[in-house]
């Protein structure tokens, strides 16, 4: 047979089979043989395999440059981008850049921008309390007090334990008269994870309790309050809280002894030096007020309560007083001039007192300083009541009426007393049934209303109040 004869046909071998591939090969079954393909499934589920640790390593790779190199994040690492259960570590990175970048923003008062990226912050790091707290105090700052004090309480569900959120939620919640809402942290939400600072010897977070209670309830439930706490009247530290308590009750001798006897347990401690002070001031003690306030302010001379407790000791402003006063108010002015909060407290004392000359000085400076979020126009009017003169007050308020209509609508309690000294007695019971609708849900501050009536002179007007509260 010749081989290269073209015209010589195939013989096809039944039995061969094509050569076999990667992914399977030909086999030979039944009866008749006939041909089958069998897939190989271990080399394709490797190939699969190899195929995707190769897509997600290529992924991983990408998003690792595009946290590093385009964002420009830093201490994201490769591994962590790589292991799912190490991804909550980028998050924490990408919230603390955020953080950075929120404080960055907020130093250059882009406050709209610093508080949208802090809120990024905290998404992306819920753990992240340096990120909570910034974000926290910018809404305070902004005067936002509800976020805030939400910011805050959200991080109970990641951070419990951790002591910077404990205290700076308690402080705000004190400061900004957010009272149910700190008895629900302290009593409810902390203790649902695990945090009691109720319990023990826990002596500061009791009485936060304790004034939470006084301020908003009274002090009847103040002292069942006390009650559940083993050991805190012992406490001198306790003792400010329980005096008080005792003086609302009507037991101002009660409550001196107690301030006496815890002064003498810790004769340095401010708290209760400046309580006890204020305590023989109420009681009319002037001689034990004047030597103790001279030896507060001897021990405490930059002390902010020390100041102002001798400043009230020597208010009569008469005699060997007048000096006295003069000096420690002018230092008072000088050192404080740009401390609204604490010009605050001393515009509050002004206006109780009568002292108009140095109400008006407050109001003065606060033009100047542009402290506009105090009421500082308020103070000055008060004192001109406090002090009789209802022509000049009259006056002052109507001047108010126009720059700041605001403030004066704020402190419409003041406005009943101008117009009630005035003649304008039924204009005055307007404003009062007026307050009495606005306290139908906060008989606390109804409360302290009436007393500001009655500590000013009008107790007419005090019996008003409490008459329609009935």
């Amino acid at each position: 047979m010749n081989l290269q004869d073209p015209q010589q046909p195939i013989r096809m071998d039944p039995a061969a089979l094509p050569p076999p591939k990667w992914w399977g090969r030909y086999v030979l079954e039944g009866e008749p043989p006939q041909r089958r393909f069998v897939l190989s499934w271990r080399p394709i589920v490797a190939a699969i395999a190899i195929l995707a640790v190769t897509c997600y390593l290529s992924g991983v790779t990408a998003l690792w440059g595009y946290y590093t190199i385009h964002r420009g994040i830093p201490g994201v690492l490769w591994i962590d981008v790589a292991l799912p259960p190490r991804f909550s570590h980028v998050q924490e990175a990408i919230g603390s850049f955020y953080l950075s970048e929120a404080k960055e923003a907020w130093a250059k008062k882009d406050y709209a921008r610093g508080i949208v990226t802090a809120k990024a912050a905290v998404f992306k790091s819920p753990k992240n309390v340096g990120a909570r707290l910034f974000l926290a105090n910018c809404w305070r700052q902004a005067g936002r007090y509800d976020e805030a004090i939400s910011t805050l309480r959200e991080g109970i569900a990641f951070s419990a334990n951790d002591e910077r959120l404990q205290v700076s939620l308690v402080d705000l919640c004190l400061i900004t008269n957010h009272l149910s809402e700190l008895l629900t942290v302290l009593r409810t939400e902390l203790p649902a994870k695990g945090v009691r600072l109720l319990d023990g010897p826990n002596r500061a977070m009791q009485l936060v309790e304790l004034r939470a209670v006084l301020e908003s309830s009274g002090p009847a439930d103040a002292e069942r309050a006390a009650e559940s706490h083993p050991g805190l009247a012992e406490d001198p530290a306790a003792a400010p809280l329980l005096a008080r308590m005792d003086m609302e009750l009507g037991q101002k001798d009660k409550a001196f002894e107690i301030l006496r006897i815890a002064r003498e347990r810790a004769p340095k401690d401010p708290a209760i030096e400046d309580a006890f002070i204020q305590a023989a001031i109420e009681l009319g003690k002037t001689d034990i007020a004047r030597a103790a306030s001279e030896q507060f302010m001897n021990e405490t001379p930059g002390s902010l309560a020390a100041q102002l407790r001798f400043l009230d000791a020597h208010g009569s402003r008469a005699g060997r007083d007048e000096k006295m006063w003069s000096t420690v108010c002018l230092r008072f002015l000088a050192q404080r001039r740009r401390e609204p909060e604490s010009l605050s407290q001393l515009g509050s004392m002004a206006a109780s007192k009568g002292w108009t000359d140095l109400a008006f000085l407050l109001y003065e400076n606060s033009l100047e300083e542009n402290l506009t979020g105090f009421p500082f126009a308020t103070y000055y009017v008060a004192s001109l009541v406090k002090s009789g003169d209802f022509q000049a007050a009259d006056a002052a308020v109507r001047e108010l009426s126009i720059r700041n209509q605001a403030q004066v609508q704020g402190a419409s309690y003041i406005v009943a007393m101008v117009d009630w000294g005035m003649g304008r007695e039924s204009e005055a019971i307007q404003i009062v049934q007026q307050i009495r609708r606005d306290t139908a849900d906060d008989l606390r501050r109804r409360k302290v209303i009436e007393g500001v009536f009655r500590s000013f002179g009008f107790p007419k007007v005090a019996d008003q109040l409490a008459a329609s509260g009935t």
